[in-house]
């Protein structure tokens, strides 16, 4: 998957009233191991970061494999156990 990510402004202020770094981002975008889901334009994509904390990143599709970073969050422990189960499961 050839794919662009793209942040903006926007992406880096609510990235940081989320508490969580463009570079964390990145990581779960870049995952070898992640969940993504892909409804119309908004894709969100899953992941453990290298740190250790599971983080959800939305993003929405500008054109063909482009995405604009529009959020993101860190998981609450049942949703990383959740995503987690997934990937245990190779569901992803």
């Amino acid at each position: 998957m050839d794919e662009t990510y793209r942040f903006d402004e926007r992406s880096y202020d609510a990235l940081d009233a989320a508490g969580v770094g463009w570079q964390a981002a990145l990581q779960v975008l870049r995952a070898p191991r992640r969940v993504r889901q892909h409804i119309g334009a908004v894709l969100r994509v899953a992941s453990v970061t290298a740190d250790g904390r599971w983080v959800a990143v939305v993003l929405i599709e500008e054109d063909p494999d482009q995405y604009l970073v529009v959020s993101a969050r860190e998981l609450q422990r049942d949703e990383a156990r959740q995503i987690a189960d997934v990937l245990e499961r190779g569901e992803a």
